[in-house]
């Protein structure tokens, strides 16, 4: 029977994988080495994070479920009943802005 490992040495590991996705991201996403989030200057935020892109799976707060995770998808790729609810939001402020008078284009969605 093999001794369990000791939380000294897991934290170690952590750390270790920790420090290389940093070290990855700040190479790829942030090769001016401006970074855009606090967040990002600890090595601890990437403990259980990917380096680049997103591994999430989940729904997030607010947005519609979608397989895959939000970060694999496209607005192409929401269910059609999202799809019709996303457009007739569109549409109706479409025409409150023409009623109103203003350009549609001049306010972001």
């Amino acid at each position: 029977m093999e001794k369990p490992k000791k939380r000294g040495e897991r934290r170690d590991r952590a750390w270790r994988y920790a420090k290389r996705a940093q070290r990855v991201h700040l190479q790829f996403v942030h090769p001016l080495g401006h970074i855009d989030c606090v967040c990002e200057r600890s090595v601890w935020y990437f403990r259980k994070r990917k380096s680049l892109g997103c591994g999430c799976r989940a729904k997030k707060k607010g947005a519609p479920k979608l397989p895959g995770g939000m970060c694999s998808r496209g607005e192409g790729h929401y269910r059609d009943s999202v799809m019709e609810r996303i457009r007739g939001r569109r549409l109706a402020r479409a025409w409150l802005c023409l009623l109103r008078g203003l350009d549609p284009e001049d306010i972001e969605l």
